[in-house]
């Protein structure tokens, strides 16, 4: 996985929301500064009281943005021990967490999966496959899409799906009229959304995922493995994708299929050539570490307790500087030159999260929330946790989803303690509910990018989306509290 800069910030431009950035940079630290003029409630330790501080002054910048996202992560660093958090070094703790190496380790594989094309032929080949009828073209780019996020970052998989699915679009529309806009609308949106789903598939494939197995891991003591992930995140993803595929396509469209747009890929195709020796190494990588991840527990079990996801992933990323390219030039799948493109603010944001989460443990914090939260022990569970997803998903339409999932995997961890119900059915369907808000063009970066093309009625998207993010509350809520129960 290998997102940009774009995947920590859902705004699509500097200039939107100027206002909300001068109100937000006035307004974040006045919840500290009140914190430390104003004695702390009955029962809350003066050191929680001044973490609520600076957790009210770090969402209230994550939300509008104030300074960019991850300085806003750095908080805990800069100003924590100042105010009785902890030492520097403790804190500092949540910036190292295994997790955050795990990542790199994917953004590697990714980056490395983008420099040589080995995505682009996967999502080609993908198309070709499916047939030219307009449905199956629809769930051709769905599986695509879906199945690149992930591993590589939803930005850069829409980036990458875009050109295709406007090239499609184009070659339809000079052979037909009637439907043509609504079924560029239902590609274009099968394209944003099916990159939003399918991060939620693996523990690398969205920032969420990977920030609430941190928090897990760090401040309940629970490990959450790969394939672990999988056995809720794949079902989960594969139900939303043909809950949006049939959504989108419900109906069906007024003309048939066509042969043209299967030779544009055609000669999208062949424009790469032969399959490389630097795409057949980068995939035998990416295969090999798939399959570690996914075996990992039978390592474990045999004996190999020191093998953990994030060494999986920083040997397959660290392999990927020594293994030869065997391009003529003497290059290796990666070089220093492609590392420069690794979100390193994604990776400070994790940490900023960590020390965030670790420092509401450790000041008292969790457990003043958790005794102020027992009236929600009348809710029944499903009932709660379908409430935590959906305003998980209202609050991610409107801000960032890493920065949403930061902010709130301690609370419902402290929820969750109050309720006297597992940590797990409470944070996995919010881990998984952060990544699927389709309703606005500025929720995620794959909605902003399928906007700017034009082609899409913002009343469309909201259309599409209310009734997607409905189902995404269901599922969310359904599936993780069947494994959760019953296989994990």
């Amino acid at each position: 996985m290998a997102p940009s800069q774009d995947s920590i910030s859902n705004r699509p431009s500097e200039s939107s929301g100027i206002s909300a950035r001068s109100v937000g940079l006035l307004l974040g630290p006045l919840w500290l500064i009140a914190t430390l003029l104003i004695g702390a409630p009955e029962g809350l330790p003066e050191a929680g009281w001044h973490c609520a501080g600076l957790a009210a002054m770090m969402a209230t910048w994550w939300a509008t943005e104030a300074i960019p996202i991850p300085a806003t992560a750095l908080l805990p660093l800069a100003l924590g021990p100042l105010v009785g958090l902890g030492d520097f070094q403790t804190l500092a703790h949540g910036y190292a967490d295994d997790i955050i190496f795990l990542f790199l380790g994917g953004f590697l594989l990714g980056l490395a999966m983008q420099r040589w094309n080995l995505h682009r032929r996967i999502a080609l080949s993908t198309l070709l496959a499916v047939g030219s009828a307009p449905k199956r073209q629809i769930g051709g780019f769905m599986i695509a899409t879906g199945f690149i996020s992930m591993w590589v970052s939803n930005t850069a998989t829409s980036v990458m799906m875009l050109p295709i699915g406007t090239s499609v679009i184009a070659l339809m529309a000079d052979r037909e009229s009637a439907g043509i806009d609504r079924y560029a609308t239902s590609l274009l949106l099968g394209i944003a959304y099916a990159a939003s789903i399918g991060g939620t598939a693996t523990l690398i494939g969205t920032p969420p995922n990977a920030l609430l197995a941190g928090y897990l891991s760090s401040d309940q003591d629970i490990q959450i493995g790969f394939a672990q992930w999988m056995l809720v995140g794949v079902p989960t993803a594969l139900l939303m994708m043909v809950a949006a595929w049939a959504w989108l396509t419900r109906g069906g469209f007024e003309f048939a299929a066509s042969d043209d747009s299967r030779q544009m890929l055609r000669d999208e195709l062949d424009k790469l050539g032969a399959m490389t020796s630097a795409e057949k190494r980068v995939g035998i990588m990416f295969l090999l570490a798939a399959v570690l991840w996914i075996c990992r527990p039978l390592l474990t079990d045999a004996g190999a307790t020191f093998v953990s996801d994030a060494l999986i992933a920083m040997i397959v990323g660290v392999s990927l500087f020594i293994i030869p390219a065997s391009d003529g030039k003497g290059s290796r799948l990666m070089n220093w030159e492609n590392e420069a493109n690794v979100p390193w603010g994604v990776l400070l944001l994790f940490g900023g999260g960590l020390a965030l989460a670790g420092a509401i443990k450790s000041t008292g914090l969790a457990a003043w929330i958790a005794d102020s939260m027992e009236i929600f022990a009348v809710l029944p569970v499903l009932l709660l946790v379908g409430a935590v997803a959906l305003v998980i998903i209202m609050l991610t339409e409107v801000s960032s989803n890493t920065a949403t999932a930061a902010v709130f995997m301690p609370l419902l961890g402290a929820l969750a303690v109050s309720v006297n119900v597992d940590v797990l059915l409470l944070t996995v369907p919010a881990a998984i509910a952060a990544s699927c808000a389709f309703m606005m063009p500025v929720a995620t970066p794959p909605n902003a990018i399928v906007f700017a093309t034009g082609r899409l009625k913002i009343q469309s998207m909201v259309r599409a989306g209310l009734a997607l993010n409905v189902a995404c509350v269901i599922l969310a809520t359904l599936i993780p509290y069947a494994v959760i129960s019953f296989i994990w």
